[in-house]
């Protein structure tokens, strides 16, 4: 039998229809959800039980149900971040930090890194500690700290560990139905009308929900629909990811929030790329033509015109200047920057900018900062781990690559700090020889 090269493609992977039963359920939830009819404390009980069964099937190490559950979890997130404030803001990212380090450290003996660049990031957050001794604003400094520890304990344990093909596949399954809740939260807003579009995103049109956070939910979604729709092995379902990729795309640009498409567009760019030889046979991507065109000129509608002002307009909502004048406190303090968390002030303080406001994009943070000690510490990782996985072989190379562009697209586009980013992370990182060992499987059969 010939090497399949499809994109994630594992032998152990046979698609049936109960997918479609979920997503079915996904979007009845989601539009249930949408209509904010549930009481805030029965949404708090559930999220909470979705960490804790998390959290069991973790110690456990029962991955392949902990990453079944984990989706869900995360992509429930940004409806508990937007309408239930009472539930702790940073509850995934202190769950990511408990429970992965306590995996590694159970482990550790046992396990060798497939990878050292992890090391780079350790130190990274030596500087972040060490430098948030002398916040301008106290407030300002945990979320980022939360976040950078939670990352970098996902960075270290992925380091030393593997996903099989199987845990993989039920991960992104479950990412793309977890998606389609999401999106049928924000389509509620647009069922419901009475909307004002204007040239920029806004919480009436995503719903009551961050749109910009929205982007990177439904960007994710949107790209592994698309992949499953020119997946061999889910030709079966051809309609039906084409169906509810249309659905997704749709409510994502009706968001405003232009970040999604940006992130698509990129994704796929690189999937063409790495498949320039085999372009015969993804002609059925000429089926989005009149999808798109048709997804355009319902948007047009739907918005009386204002979602082609939006992307006509050429600023960045300003990200643009705030990365010069990151940039700019680079300069003037090279060693050690301007501390952990004080970017925000320091732009403000130095009438740089005319309100405190955060980088918006973390490679600029970790330079205006932490200086030099910045550029080397976390570019250095993500230059080092680009080259690892460009090292890798075949699909195995391909797969890993498009989560960590992905992962890096978020964080520059605007500074996010969600939790489908440590997904990304184990996905990319945590899978050195996963497709490789399969790839030699296709060609021993």
């Amino acid at each position: 039998m010939a090497i399949n090269t499809n994109f994630i493609r594992a032998s152990t992977y046979k698609p049936n229809h109960l997918i479609l039963i979920k997503y079915a359920i996904a979007i009845a939830v989601g539009l249930v959800i949408g209509k904010k009819v549930v009481p805030g404390n029965v949404m708090s009980i559930v999220q909470f039980a979705g960490i804790a069964i998390c959290f069991w099937y973790g110690i456990k190490e029962n991955y392949n149900k902990l990453f079944s559950v984990l989706p869900y979890v995360c992509y429930n997130e940004a409806y508990m971040r937007g309408f239930i404030k009472s539930f702790p803001y940073l509850a995934l990212q202190y769950f990511f930090i408990f429970l992965f380090g306590y995996l590694f450290f159970k482990n550790i003996s046992t396990k060798k890194a497939h990878t050292n660049a992890y090391l780079l990031m350790l130190v990274y957050g030596i500087l972040e500690f060490i430098q948030s001794f002398f916040p301008d604003d106290p407030d300002l400094l945990r979320p980022i700290i939360v976040n950078s520890i939670a990352l970098i304990v996902i960075i270290v344990w992925a380091s030393f560990n593997q996903l099989t093909p199987v845990i993989i596949h039920k991960t992104l399954t479950n990412i793309k139905v977890a998606s389609i809740y999401l999106a049928s939260i924000v389509y509620v807003a647009h069922l419901d009308g009475g909307i004002t579009y204007n040239t920029q995103s806004n919480f009436g049109s995503s719903n009551g929900l961050a749109p910009v956070q929205l982007s990177a939910y439904l960007g994710l979604g949107c790209i592994l629909l698309l992949f499953s729709f020119m997946n061999a092995e889910e030709r079966k379902f051809r309609l039906y990811n084409i169906a509810l990729f249309a659905y997704s795309v749709t409510v994502m640009v009706l968001t405003f929030s232009r970040g999604g498409l940006y992130f698509l567009g990129i994704v796929l760019l690189l999937f063409f790329y790495f498949n320039r030889v085999q372009l015969g046979k993804y002609a059925k991507l000429l089926f989005l033509i009149p999808i798109g065109l048709g997804i355009f000129s319902y948007v047009r509608d739907q918005t009386g015109g204002a979602i082609v002002k939006r992307y006509e307009r050429q600023d960045a909502s300003n990200r643009g200047v705030l990365v010069l004048q990151g940039f700019r406190l680079f300069f003037e303090e090279p060693l050690l920057g301007v501390g952990t968390g004080n970017y925000a002030t320091q732009v403000f303080l130095r009438k740089y900018y005319d309100r405190v406001s955060t980088a918006h994009n973390e490679f600029v943070r970790a330079a205006a900062e932490h200086g030099i000690w910045g550029l080397l510490c976390y570019w250095g990782f993500f230059i080092w781990i680009f080259r690892v996985i460009i090292l890798r072989n075949g699909p195995n190379k391909e797969y890993s690559l498009y989560f960590l562009t992905l992962f890096c697209l978020i964080i520059i586009h605007n500074g996010l700090k969600i939790s489908i980013q440590p997904l990304l992370m184990i996905m990319a990182i945590a899978n050195p020889n996963t497709l490789l060992h399969k790839k030699k499987a296709y060609a021993k059969s």
